[in-house]
């Protein structure tokens, strides 16, 4: 059969076939001469956690909480110019307290994406419904600062392009969110934990079919022993309807996806309570253990601690950077429509010791008869 113009291009590597893009056959008289080709993509890899180029400020956003979430702070590009910002909005996960997702805000901020982290009232207990709720009531709340006459974003915020991102039971929480709410333009859910020793309504669980409307980015550790990839990640990669990648990093664990750089538990960890009040809690859930309460874990602190400590903060290098660069580019392409983002989402990058996506590749170029 006839070959297409189109394929004929691309089979010889960018040159018509029978032609030569040599430099001897372009200096000919009347030899066709091939286009300049585009440098070829390479993966995101350990310069792309890097700070954007935009300043960033940030707020106490306590008069934006309510029932669903404790403490928020807002983090912002200052330049005054920037109109129609997109945003996100971040949640912990078991344990965790706001600042444990510091990390991220500002460095979405420095590329032009508002930021902002929230705190649930119960970290040790909340469900990922809870932080699903709280995840929605905080983003819906965030676009108020539009209209708020003494707000730094009064008039900024494009409060049509909106996500959620999530970390472990707020993975879980971010997925459940791109289930409830269609409007969202994408969701990142980072370690994710579906909950299940919560009673199902409140763990995570797809319909059938599932909805194919927000777009998920799942980012994991394939060393993770908290929320192992192959029991929660990989499946909930599976049965996401809409457009989605996985990204496990190899050696990563539970707190490696805590921000751009790679985040680590000792620095997590360094934010944590006391150890006069560690071990007042160890005791007590030793007693409950003795008691075979039910509750053992939920009715004190957990003897970790908060998790309260930002780690893995954007760098200009880090060998683990393509974390904070997949994110970003999932950003970009679903919050800033910039679609060059997408070929660099496809490839896999060098720390990926699983990596899959489905929906997001670049269209095929029509061929031409």
């Amino acid at each position: 059969g006839k070959e297409s113009f189109g394929r004929l291009w691309s089979l010889s590597g960018g040159c018509p076939v029978g032609q030569s893009s040599s430099p001897k056959n372009a200096g000919r008289s009347g030899a066709l001469r091939a286009p300049p080709r585009s440098p070829p993509m390479s993966a995101l890899g350990p310069d792309s956690c890097a700070l954007g180029p935009h300043a960033t400020g940030k707020q106490d956003a306590q008069h934006l909480c309510n029932a669903s979430f404790a403490s928020a702070t807002i983090y912002y590009p200052t330049e005054s110019g920037l109109k129609s910002l997109p945003s996100v909005v971040i949640v912990g996960g078991w344990g965790c307290g706001e600042q444990a997702m510091a990390a991220w805000a500002p460095f979405y901020a420095s590329h032009g994406i508002v930021a902002m982290t929230i705190g649930t009232p119960s970290p040790f207990t909340d469900s990922p419904a809870v932080r699903s709720k709280a995840l929605l009531d905080a983003s819906l709340a965030l676009q108020g600062e539009h209209e708020r006459a003494d707000s730094v974003l009064r008039g900024r915020l494009d409060i049509s392009r909106r996500a959620v991102q999530g970390y472990s039971l707020g993975g879980g929480g971010a997925q459940l969110a791109a289930l409830a709410d269609p409007t969202l333009k994408c969701v990142i859910a980072l370690a994710p934990d579906g909950g299940y020793m919560f009673p199902s309504k409140h763990s995570l669980s797809f319909p059938s079919p599932p909805p194919t409307a927000v777009p998920v980015l799942i980012l994991c550790g394939d060393n993770d022993e908290e929320a192992p990839p192959k029991k929660f990640g990989w499946p909930h990669y599976r049965q996401t309807g809409a457009a989605k990648l996985i990204f496990e990093v190899e050696g990563g664990d539970h707190y490696t996806p805590l921000g751009p750089a790679g985040g680590t538990k000792h620095q997590a960890e360094a934010g944590s309570m006391s150890m006069e009040l560690w071990c007042v809690n160890c005791s007590t859930i030793c007693a409950c253990w003795m008691c075979q309460c039910p509750l053992a874990l939920w009715c004190t602190p957990c003897p970790c601690a908060t998790l309260n400590g930002p780690t893995g903060h954007a760098a200009d290098r880090a060998p683990r950077g393509a974390i904070g660069g997949v994110a970003l580019a999932w950003l970009r392409l679903f919050l800033l429509d910039d679609e060059t983002a997408r070929s660099q989402l496809v490839l896999r990058p060098d720390i990926a010791s699983g990596f899959e996506c489905s929906g997001i590749e670049a269209p095929l170029a029509m061929d031409r008869s």
